[in-house]
């Protein structure tokens, strides 16, 4: 009996440590944007996202009409408490634009600049959007 009475305050310290609400780090949308390069850290430094690359960028250009949006596809870091990372690779229109991590959601919302008529854009000048909530 003694060790149940001992187990429970365990237990319901553990329920308290569960966090709810906005992401720190991201903005009132719970989004953030990621220069081509950088890491951002979230939540404490819980979870550490870098935008490692573009893969693809097939998008319609910023100056002319299609048919269809077309897609980029970004190359994340994801990392959580300095553990082992995990690298994923989300779309910006079709295919798979989230990812669940270590009770993290991530979405690809947007990735800037477009590309142009002239051509696609220095690749040193991509900006992913990023929305990062709890999940």
């Amino acid at each position: 009996m003694g060790a149940l009475l001992l187990a429970l305050p365990l237990a319901a310290g553990c329920i308290n440590t569960f966090r709810t609400g906005p992401v720190p780090g991201t903005d009132e949308n719970q989004q953030v944007e990621i220069p081509l390069g950088q890491t951002r850290t979230f939540d404490e430094e819980r979870l550490a996202i870098g935008f490692g690359r573009v893969m693809e960028d097939s998008r319609c250009p910023a100056d002319a009409q299609c048919v269809t949006a077309g897609n980029a596809l970004v190359g994340l870091i994801l990392q959580e408490r300095g553990e082992a990372t995990r690298t994923v690779e989300l779309n910006t229109t079709t295919g798979r634009r989230r990812v669940a991590h270590e009770g993290y959601v991530v979405e690809v919302v947007d990735l800037q600049p477009r590309p142009t008529a002239a051509g696609p854009p220095d690749e040193e000048s991509y900006v992913v959007r990023l929305r990062v909530t709890r999940g």
